[in-house]
């Protein structure tokens, strides 16, 4: 019974002026509970409806409801509260106090808010009876719909109940302990079965009930006891597991292609399909990979963020499939088969020249962002970025100064990162994107994005422009062409790129000392002794990170290289003499000099990032002869960076052979062995 309706005051019909309205009192309405009082014991008033038939039946008229012991006799001066409740109740200061509603109005809300109904008792007893109503209505569908398949009328009934059992279940969220029992009496497959009704509604009410029992915030119900809550968490986890063998993942991308957005509740089911998608990743972070695996997802994610209208479910959609990206490589692998960085080019082209236009769009992008930066840390999906054009794209937007230049930084730094990235370093220096680097890198334009985009980092720019520089040095071969214009950069003006360079080091260095100063102090304010130092250690590495050392060994390591060069920078000079200095190094030391510094504090910081660095050289070597066997090259390492890129052409390095396959735990111990054998070489290089 709508209980709104009550407080509606009723229209007269407009024939047959002498007929009543009859209304339902508030003792029908709650008649089905035997707890309550009745309304009359309550306020010792009854409802009576007196005839409206009273006057013209032309116009319709609007009855009122009276009661039988209220005060006649009121004044003229009181005629305009009339039907108002307590028109004369006043509060202390005398103000007027009343609320716009009749008596009879007022009355029922102060009955509804005496009752107080006890709490009914969820215990195993009450979830199992819930459960043989739920079992025994959707038995009942069944059978009706068997017996009149073509009568919706003979069935409509029992698929009233169905839905009404459905609701009633999701008052297991209360008590997440309980569901194993879903699992032990078999109700797990009674729901998804249900995902397949031919009654689209019943299957849309089936999807929020599975979204409501998978989200994780029903565990906050039980946080009275530890062990309560353990077994709640172990009794999602069991039935979640459970959900997925059962083939849940298939059903639900049957539904998202089953639903029709255009209608106002296939697109909430949409949208709840996908929160369950995120729920389950929520619970076990291990399950994005069954995801993608053991459904169709991923592609229908693709398609629908390409669809051009922006709604909450494109949205979602750049949400979830950003989270599916973060932690798994093998659904990275797989959007790159399935020709998804490509399509995350074609869909952030739109943004290149203009904004997103409200919030929820600039999340999208930002999401679109995220998952193509996750993606790229696959050594095949740089190089489908490569081939889809990917570093003209991001450059351009860095150009055009809109809101994506803020997110393209960050895609360049991930794209031209690791050996894997030589040939991207190889592409941006050859379409001139040095000089947009270096633009950015000396600050022009910061101060206009600072005023139009409150989502701009200046700081977080800085490091991924230096991680950029920092790939480029690494990765372009010794004496060529395209290192030659990187250390010009850093030349012309007078050295000004190197000095921004070094002030930014000076301010990182700030950082550290600060940082370094709060620990000492926090250490002696906790009375810490060494053990207790070194217990903390692993934590204060973290934080000296954080903080600016890793930039701050980026930076040496640009320095480092750039001091080795020797090249010529005036083709009408004579060739340096071996064992001169180069120009850049001796403006390098000169530059420390004025801050007090020297190329022994970046020797310092060097070798600390080298002892630093874990390596498991076994895997890493046995990964390199793998690789060396298929290519035929010699050894591979960056004193010898020359001979290892030895053809250069087109932006292609072919130093090592694509084809060859390695485990996920070899390319990082490779990744990590080079590293170090890097670091190693610019250490040589300061000598």
């Amino acid at each position: 019974m709508d209980i709104d309706s009550i407080f509606k005051t009723p229209t007269a019909p407009a024939s047959k002026a002498g007929t009543k309205r009859k209304l339902l009192s508030p003792e029908e309405l709650y008649r089905k509970n035997a707890r309550h009082a009745s309304y009359e014991e309550l306020t010792g008033r009854s409802f009576e409806v007196p005839d409206n038939g009273e006057g013209s039946s032309s116009s319709k008229r609007r009855t009122t409801v009276s009661i039988e012991d209220e005060d006649e006799g009121r004044g003229e001066s009181m005629a305009k509260y009339e039907g108002v409740a307590n028109p004369e109740e006043e509060d202390e200061d005398g103000r007027f106090f009343g609320d716009g509603l009749t008596r009879d109005q007022k009355d029922i809300l102060d009955y509804v808010d005496e009752i107080d109904p006890e709490e009914e008792k969820f215990d195993l007893s009450s979830v199992r009876k819930m459960i043989l109503k739920f079992e025994k209505a959707i038995s009942k569908n069944q059978e009706m719909r068997v017996k009149y398949p073509d009568d919706p009328t003979k069935f409509m009934e029992s698929e009233t109940d169905l839905d009404e059992e459905i609701k009633r279940l999701m008052a297991m969220t209360q008590a997440p302990h309980y569901y194993p029992v879903l699992i032990e009496l078999g109700t797990t497959s009674s729901i998804l079965s249900l995902l397949s009704h031919e009654n689209p509604d019943i299957s849309i009410d089936t999807i929020e009930l599975l979204k409501e029992l998978t989200d994780e915030e029903v565990l906050n119900v039980e946080q009275e006891q530890d062990q309560e809550e353990d077994e709640g968490e172990r009794g999602m986890k069991l039935f979640v597991d459970h959900l997925v063998d059962q083939g849940l993942l298939d059903l639900l991308v049957q539904n998202l292609n089953r639903l029709d957005e255009e209608e106002t509740n296939d697109r909430q089911g949409v949208f709840n399909i996908l929160a369950i998608f995120e729920n389950l990743t929520s619970i076990d972070p291990s399950m994005s990979d069954k995801i993608v695996a053991k459904s169709q997802l991923l592609p229908w994610i693709i398609n629908r963020l390409k669809v051009k209208a922006f709604d909450s479910n494109k949205q979602y959609c750049s949400e979830l499939l950003a989270i599916l990206l973060q932690n798994s490589s093998e659904n990275r692998m797989a959007l790159g088969k399935q020709g998804g960085i490509d399509d995350l080019l074609q869909l952030l082209a739109v943004y290149k020249r203009k904004d997103p236009k409200d919030p929820d769009e600039i999340e999208m992008m930002e999401n679109l962002f995220d998952g193509l930066c996750s993606a790229l840390a696959e050594k095949e999906n740089k190089r489908l970025f490569l081939e889809g054009e990917g570093i003209e794209l991001m450059v351009i937007m860095i150009k055009e100064k809109k809101m994506a230049r803020i997110k393209a930084v960050k895609v360049l730094d991930y794209a031209m990162s690791t050996k894997s990235g030589t040939a991207n370093c190889l592409r941006f220096v050859e379409i001139m994107g040095l000089k947009t680097l270096f633009s950015i890198f000396s600050r022009k334009g910061v101060d206009k994005l600072k005023k139009a985009y409150k989502s701009f980092s200046e700081v977080e720019e800085e490091e991924h422009i230096i991680g950029i520089m920092a790939s480029l040095v690494r990765n372009l071969p010794l004496e060529s062409g395209h290192r030659l214009r990187v250390v010009r950069k850093f030349v012309e003006d007078d050295y000004a790129k190197l000095e921004r360079l070094l002030d930014l080091r000076e301010g990182y260095e700030a950082r550290l000392k600060a940082l370094d100063e709060k620990i000492e102090q926090e250490n002696k304010e906790q009375e810490l002794d060494e053990e207790g130092i070194a217990e903390m250690e692993p934590l204060r590495a973290l934080e000296r990170l954080d903080a600016g050392l890793y930039m701050m060994q980026l930076i040496d390591l640009i320095l480092a290289h750039l001091c080795a060069e020797n090249l010529d920078l005036d083709e009408e000079t004579e060739a340096k003499k071996e064992g001169d200095e180069s120009e850049i190094k001796i403006r390098i030391r000169t530059l420390l000099n004025r801050r007090g510094q020297s190329l022994d504090d970046i020797r310092q910081n060097l070798q600390a990032y080298l002892d630093g660095l874990e390596v498991n050289t076994a895997l890493a070597e046995g990964a390199r002869t793998k690789l060396l066997s298929q290519s035929g090259s010699g050894p591979l390492n960056e004193s010898n960076n020359n001979e290892a890129s030895s053809e250069v052409e087109e932006g292609e390095v072919t130093a090592i052979s694509t084809d060859t396959e390695l485990t996920q735990e070899e390319e990082l111990a490779l990744e990590a062995l080079e590293a170090k054998e890097f670091v190693q070489y610019v250490l040589n290089l300061l000598e």
